[in-house]
């Protein structure tokens, strides 16, 4: 005698299961990507009849990325800038839809979950 309630519980499970249709664009791209952050970085230079004493402290761009748990400073090329902060929007997009998808994915499992465990109970016969 088969239980209509297991019937469903079986197609709500096929339906998680079954891939979703995700933007995975930002994955399957071979642009590159850049890990860290681009910013003006002010300064004094410590000499004692620089301008930079008076407040005016010298400024430059420049790229910083923690790596090995270091934190590194590049300076870039200027005709490099606009490519390099192209590249570090797209390692945000990149780092956004991979936490997205896992987040996504965790609440599909615990429903899956759920749902085999009610299969399970479903489908239990006493002696």
């Amino acid at each position: 005698m088969s239980n209509p309630n297991l019937s469903r519980l079986r197609q709500m499970l096929r339906e998680l299961y079954s891939p979703t249709p995700n933007d995975l664009g930002v994955f399957l791209s071979d642009q590159p990507l850049v890990r860290g952050t681009l910013y003006r970085h002010r300064r004094r230079c410590g000499k004692q009849t620089c301008r930079c004493i008076g407040g005016s402290l010298h400024e430059s761009l420049v790229l910083t990325a923690t790596i090995s748990g270091k934190t590194r400073f590049w300076k870039p090329a200027l005709d490099q800038v606009e490519e390099l902060r192209e590249c570090l929007d797209r390692y945000r997009r990149f780092r956004r839809a991979r936490a997205a998808i896992i987040k996504g994915h965790a609440r599909r499992l615990r429903e899956m979950l759920r749902l085999i465990d009610a299969i399970g109970k479903a489908r239990i016969r006493q002696p």
